[in-house]
């Protein structure tokens, strides 16, 4: 899920960090946070990850019946895998029911409301990663502060104003995959504005880790996520650590209640959906 920024000082992709298509049994990464022991999904294929996401989403009602996915390609980019991966991925989806594949003028894949006849086993290995994804909240939000705190101090009127487009390129997103690159620019820009080349590897590995659990959401619900991120331009570009700590602090561990484990699942279908 690609190089985003055009100063001398680019922000390098969480992409970048991790293979995009990764071989049906991989080696264990030698880092303690991606070791299969603790992350079940990491022993899952790249299609299966795929199929988990977005069936999961589809689960919880996050996609409507008769909505129309993004293009193969956009999705692969904002999921960080192949297009021949997500391309398997819906094509098994398809074949559950879950999702229908069109050709011609108005081809592309649509959401049939169907759900499959048996557990899904690569959804079931996502929600049975509840301890790790809050595990991975709290460490992001210790990272997320740090870097938030020096980023206010030190943060040139340039990366203040490649922060500013990164919230304007998400109030224009008008659909996950277009919001997903323009949040992962905003919170990596944020670390290299920091200055703290010593954090930003730890930073990188944990976003990477994170991300993989995240799942499409409704472009609304993203939209007013993104009001998090102008608040904190605004604390930055008036140098004030306090409030932006603050607001960064909320609204990392605001993913413990939206995320779709824990409290959010079971809040979202408590309030139909809403």
């Amino acid at each position: 899920m690609i190089e985003y920024c055009k100063t001398p000082r680019t922000v390098s992709s969480v992409s970048s960090l991790q293979s995009t298509d990764p071989p049906e049994a991989s080696t264990p990464d030698a880092h303690a946070l991606t070791e299969p022991e603790l992350s079940g999904i990491s022993r899952m294929s790249a299609v299966d990850t795929v199929r988990a996401r977005i069936a999961l989403a589809i689960d919880l009602d996050l996609m409507t019946v008769g909505e129309k996915l993004p293009p193969d390609a956009r999705i692969a980019a904002a999921l960080d895998v192949s297009e021949i991966t997500v391309r398997r991925a819906l094509e098994s989806m398809a074949a559950d029911g879950v999702v229908e594949r069109r050709r011609g003028r108005n081809g592309g894949t649509y959401v049939t409301g169907l759900r499959p006849s048996v557990p899904d086993s690569a959804v079931e290995a996502y929600r049975a990663d509840a301890a790790q994804v809050h595990r991975l909240i709290d460490l992001r939000t210790l990272l997320e502060c740090a870097l938030t705190h020096h980023a206010a101090v030190k943060a040139s009127a340039g990366e203040l104003a490649e922060l500013a487009q990164h919230v304007a390129d998400a109030a224009a997103a008008e659909n996950w995959t277009e919001y997903h690159r323009a949040d992962e620019r905003f919170h990596l820009g944020i670390a290299e504005a920091s200055g703290l080349t010593w954090a930003l590897e730890q930073y990188r590995e944990v976003l990477v880790e994170l991300y993989r659990y995240f799942i499409p959401y409704p472009i609304d619900v993203l939209h007013a996520a993104n009001e998090d991120h102008a608040r904190i331009v605004d604390a930055l570009a008036s140098h004030d650590p306090v409030m932006a700590v603050d607001v960064a602090r909320e609204h990392v561990q605001h993913l413990h209640s939206t995320m779709f484990v824990g409290q959010f699942e079971e809040q979202y279908r408590q309030d139909g959906g809403k």
